[in-house]
C-alpha cells in the first residue's frame, strides 16, 4: 500500500491544500468591507435592518384577505402574502391567523405550503405562501365554456380528470387528518404550467373532534378547539351550486360526505362547465340544493358528450342524503381511476353489453388479432373442406374428419339460426303486446332490437314503446330520451312524454320512488285514455305495498277518477272518499261515492281492488250504484251496510260476502228471497236495514 504512487500523490495534494488553506486565511485578515461584502453576501443579508418583504404588486383581493407577489430579500425569491382586510379586532386577526396555522400544518404536494406569518409594520397579521404561476380551476373552466380552441386542446377530458384526482389526493390527506374543506370549487384550485395543482383558500376548514386519549393529545396533531372558527357556528357559508344540502341549513351537520358532495360539484362542472342545480339567484340555487334537484350532466348542452358513467359517479357523489353519497374520498377517486381504465364504474351498474364493449376497447389489439385468427381459420376450413371433399376416395379418415367438422358447423349456424328466430319472435311480441307488467324484462327484449335493426320506422316504434316501459317504472330521465329521440306524434305519447318531463324535475334520479303525494298528481294529470297509468299504479305498488291510509287517500281517490271515467276535480270537490279511524281499525264511507268500479284489471295485471291498501275494518256502501259486489271480494270487511244496494245474483252475493269475511252485516232483507237470508244468517250477523239505523254515524263509528 505503501509503494502505491496513487497514495503518494495524495500526501502531495494534502500538502498543497494545507498551504492554500494558510495563505488565504492568512490573507483573509486584510480583507476591506467591500470585498468582504462579496464574498458574504446571504451571511450579511441576514443581519440587515430593511424590511424583508417588498410588494411587486396585487394579484387578488376577496372579503377576508388580500393577496399580493412580494420578493423575499432573505430568501431571494418571490412569494405570495396574504394580508387581512378586516383585522379591526383581535377576534378578526386570530381567525386569519388560523387559517394559516392550520395551512402551514397541511403538508401535502398538492396543498399551497405556508412558509411564513407575523405581523407587518403597520401591524396587519400575514402569512407568505408559494407563489404558483398558472390559471385556477376556475378560469380554466369559463375559457372551455367560452370554447377557447388552445385550451380544449390543452384540457381534455383525460387531462382534466388527471387534475381531479390529484384534488382528490389533497382532501383525501386533509380527512385523514380529520380536517374538511367545505369550500371546494374552481376558483380555490390553482393549476400550474405544468401540470401542477394545488388546493387553497382553507379559511371554512374545520376539524373533526376525536375522543383523545387519556395521556394528552400526539404532538403535531391539528387542535380544533384552537383552529376551529367558533364564530361560523350555526352561519351559513359556502358557495352556491358547491355547497352539500347539510351546507345550506344553520347547524347543518358536516362530515367527510360534505367534501364527497363538494367533489361531486366539481366532477359535474368539469364535465358540463356548469354547476349541478339551476337557479336566478344565490337563494334560488341553495333551495334547489336543499331539495336535492340535479340536473342530469347528460341533458346538459356541451361541446362533447358526457360519459354516462362518470354522470353515474357524479350523481352518486351529489346524492341529496350523506349516507346515499360515497362513503370515502378514496371510493370516488377509485371510480374515475376505473373509467380511465376502461373499466365500467360501479354506480353506472353497467349491463352486459356495455361491459364487453368496454373489454373490447381495452383489449383492441387482442381483439383485432383474434378476429384475424378466426377469420384466418374460417378461410383454412373452408379450403380443407375442398380438399377433403375431391380427395374422399383416397382419405376415408380425412373424410369422416370433414363429416364431423360439417356436422359441428350445421349445430353451430341452426342454434344461431334459432336463437335469432328468437330473438326476433321476443322483440316483436314485446312491441305489439300491450302488458306493461314485465316492464324490466321487455325493455331489455327492446334494446337487443334496437342494436339490430336499421329500419328508421322500427326504430322509431321500439323507442316510443322503451319510453313507455320507462315511464311506468317512473324512470323519467330515460323515458325523455328514447321519446325525444323517436319524437312523438300520437297525443297518448305526448302526453306520456309531457308527464316525464315534468315529474323528472321532482325525482332526478330514476332508481328512487315518487312521494305518493306527487304520484297521485300525476295520476290525475294524465289523459283518460292512457292507460299506461294502470301500470304505472301496479308497480309502484310493488315497491310501496303498504302505504299510510291517511297518505294513501289522495291515491286511491285519483285511481278511482281514472277507472270510473270520472273528471277529479268533481271527485275531490262533491264526492270526497271518507275515511275515518276508530279503535277498531279503519272505516271507509262510499255512501256518496258515484264509484262503480273498485278493481284494476288488465293485459298481464293481477286483479287489484285499489281499497285494498287501506286495510279497512269496516265500509258503508249505502245506495252505491254497485253493478256486482264482486269488486269487493277480495277485501276482508268485518262490518257492512250496503242498505240500498240492489245486487240482482243473490248466490254470488253470497259467496262474495263469504270470502269477504263480513261477521256484521246490514241490508235490505225484504229485497232477497228467505233461502238466500237464511243463507246470509247461518254466516253472518245480519241485520234488517228497514228496523234497524245505520251501522256508523258521520265519523264511521258504530253504535
Amino acid at each position: 500500500m505503501d509503494n502505491d504512487p496513487n497514495h503518494d500523490l495524495e500526501k502531495t495534494f494534502r500538502k498543497r491544500d494545507t498551504r492554500l488553506l494558510e495563505f488565504f486565511d492568512s490573507d483573509a485578515r486584510s480583507l476591506s468591507e467591500e470585498e468582504e461584502a462579496s464574498l458574504l453576501p446571504i451571511l450579511l443579508s441576514l443581519s440587515e435592518t430593511r424590511e424583508r418583504y417588498e410588494e411587486l404588486g396585487l394579484i387578488a383581493e376577496g372579503g377576508e384577505k388580500r393577496v399580493t407577489r412580494v420578493y423575499d430579500h432573505r430568501l431571494d425569491r418571490q412569494v405570495a402574502m396574504a394580508r387581512a382586510v378586516r383585522a379591526k379586532t383581535p377576534q378578526d386577526q386570530e381567525q386569519f391567523l388560523r387559517e394559516a396555522r392550520l395551512e402551514a400544518n397541511l403538508a401535502h404536494p398538492n396543498i399551497t405550503p405556508v412558509h411564513n406569518m407575523g405581523f407587518d409594520s403597520d401591524g396587519i397579521p400575514f402569512f407568505t405562501m408559494e407563489l404558483i404561476p398558472g390559471d385556477s380551476l376556475g378560469e380554466i373552466v369559463s375559457r372551455l365554456r367560452k370554447g377557447d380552441e388552445a385550451y380544449r386542446r390543452k384540457y381534455p377530458l383525460e387531462t382534466l380528470l388527471s387534475l381531479f384526482l390529484k384534488v382528490c389526493d389533497a382532501i383525501a390527506y386533509a380527512h385523514s387528518r380529520n380536517v374538511l374543506h367545505l369550500d371546494i370549487k374552481p376558483d380555490n384550485i390553482r393549476v400550474g404550467d405544468f401540470g401542477e395543482v394545488f388546493i387553497c383558500d382553507w379559511g371554512l376548514a374545520r376539524i373533526l373532534f376525536e375522543k383523545k386519549a387519556a395521556e394528552g393529545s400526539v404532538p403535531g396533531e391539528l387542535d380544533g378547539d384552537i383552529l376551529n372558527d367558533m364564530t361560523l357556528t350555526g352561519t351559513i357559508k359556502g358557495s352556491p351550486g358547491y355547497m352539500a344540502p347539510e351546507q345550506t341549513v344553520p347547524d347543518g351537520e358536516k362530515s367527510f360526505q360534505t367534501d364527497i358532495y363538494a367533489l361531486g360539484a366539481l366532477l359535474y362542472t368539469l364535465l358540463t362547465y356548469e354547476i349541478p342545480v339551476q337557479g336566478t339567484s344565490r337563494n334560488e340555487i341553495m333551495e334547489n340544493t336543499r331539495e336535492g334537484r340535479i340536473v342530469p350532466p347528460r341533458q346538459r348542452k356541451t361541446d362533447r358528450p358526457v360519459p354516462r358513467s362518470l354522470e353515474a359517479v357524479a350523481l352518486k357523489a351529489l346524492a341529496l342524503d350523506p349516507p346515499d353519497r360515497y362513503a370515502s374520498v378514496s371510493e370516488l377517486q377509485e371510480e374515475i381511476r376505473r373509467y380511465l381504465s376502461g373499466f365500467p364504474t360501479r354506480a353506472e351498474r353497467a349491463g352486459p353489453l356495455s361491459s364487453l364493449s368496454l373489454l373490447v376497447k381495452r383489449h383492441s389489439l387482442v381483439a383485432s388479432l383474434a378476429l384475424f385468427f378466426l377469420l384466418l381459420m374460417a378461410g383454412i376450413v373452408s379450403v380443407n373442406l375442398v380438399v377433403i371433399r375431391e380427395q374422399k376416395n383416397r382419405a376415408v379418415a380425412a373424410r369422416r374428419e370433414a363429416e364431423e367438422n360439417f356436422r359441428l358447423y350445421r349445430e353451430q349456424q341452426e342454434a344461431a339460426n334459432k336463437l335469432n328466430s328468437q330473438l326476433a319472435v321476443s322483440t316483436d311480441y314485446t312491441l305489439h303486446s300491450s302488458d306493461f307488467s314485465k316492464a324490466r324484462e321487455m325493455i331489455g327484449a327492446l334494446e337487443i332490437g334496437l342494436e339490430k335493426t336499421s329500419d328508421p320506422a322500427q326504430k322509431k316504434a321500439l323507442l316510443l314503446k322503451k319510453g313507455n316501459l320507462h315511464f311506468v317504472l317512473q324512470q323519467f330521465n330515460q323515458a325523455v330520451e328514447c321519446f325525444e329521440e323517436a319524437g312523438c306524434e300520437t297525443p297518448i305519447d305526448l302526453d306520456t312524454l309531457r308527464l316525464s318531463r315534468k315529474y323528472a324535475r321532482f325525482k332526478p334520479n330514476d332508481r328512487r320512488v315518487l312521494p305518493i303525494a306527487r304520484m297521485a298528481e300525476l295520476v290525475e294529470e294524465a289523459r283518460g285514455s292512457n292507460k299506461a297509468v294502470y301500470y304505472l299504479y301496479y308497480h309502484y305498488m310493488m315497491r310501496k305495498p303498504s302505504p299510510k291510509p291517511e297518505a294513501y287517500l289522495p291515491l286511491a281517490r285519483a285511481m278511482l277518477d281514472k277507472l270510473n271515467r270520472i273528471k277529479p276535480s268533481t271527485t275531490m270537490e262533491a264526492n270526497p272518499l271518507k275515511l275515518a279511524e276508530s279503535d277498531a281499525g279503519y272505516h271507509l264511507d262510499l255512501t256518496e261515492s258515484p264509484y262503480q268500479i273498485f278493481t284494476l284489471s288488465g293485459v298481464g295485471l293481477p286483479r287489484i281492488n285499489i281499497l285494498q291498501p287501506f286495510g279497512l275494518h269496516s265500509m258503508d256502501i249505502r245506495n252505491l250504484p254497485l253493478l256486482s259486489l264482486s269488486e269487493f271480494k277480495r277485501l276482508h270487511i268485518a262490518e257492512l251496510d250496503m242498505a240500498g244496494v240492489r245486487v240482482k245474483r243473490a248466490n254470488i252475493l253470497v259467496r262474495n260476502l263469504a270470502d269477504m269475511g263480513v261477521v256484521r252485516l246490514r241490508i235490505d232483507v225484504h229485497a232477497y228471497s228467505p233461502s238466500i237470508i237464511r243463507q246470509l244468517r247461518a254466516q253472518h250477523k245480519v241485520l234488517d236495514s228497514a228496523a234497524t239505523p245505520p251501522l256508523f254515524d258521520d265519523e264511521g263509528i258504530g253504535p
